[in-house]
Parts: C-alpha cells; structure tokens; sequence
C-alpha cells in the first residue's frame, strides 16, 4: 500500500507520494489525483520496463516487493 497525502500549496493542489519522488498537481484536489495516478502508472511501466521496480521500491522503504505485488494507492485524508 502506498500512501499519497495532498496538500494547498500557494493556490495549487499537490499530491505525493511518501517515499517516491512522484507528484501530480492540479486547481482541485481531484485534479491534482488523477494527474498523481497517471504520473505513477507511467513511472511504474517505465520502472518495470527498466528491471528496477523491486530495487527502486525497496530502497524507497517498501522492502519485499516482488514482480507480483499488486501495488495500491491511497490518499490519506
């Protein structure tokens, strides 16, 4: 489980990801969401596509995952 947390900053909505350097950014919180999963997803396929997805999330803090963790995303409140 990956947490994103959103935050107001100076009028934009910003959504991360604890722990990887994704972000999405928008005029609403939906907005700044749905850019935040698209930007995963991309970086996710692009990671795979690598062979780097278990490395990049274990030096992340997400020790044992594997080619077959399903990843999920939460935003917390």
């Amino acid at each position: 489980m990956l947490t994103a947390r959103v935050v107001l900053e100076e009028g934009t909505y910003v959504a991360r990801v604890d722990g990887l350097p994704l972000e999405g950014r928008g005029d609403t919180l939906r907005q700044a969401q749905v850019q935040l999963v698209q930007v995963m997803r991309a970086w996710i396929e692009a990671q795979e596509t690598a062979g780097r997805l278990v490395e990049v999330l274990a030096q992340a803090g997400f020790p044992g995952a594997d080619d077959d963790t399903e990843l999920q995303l939460e935003f917390a409140e």
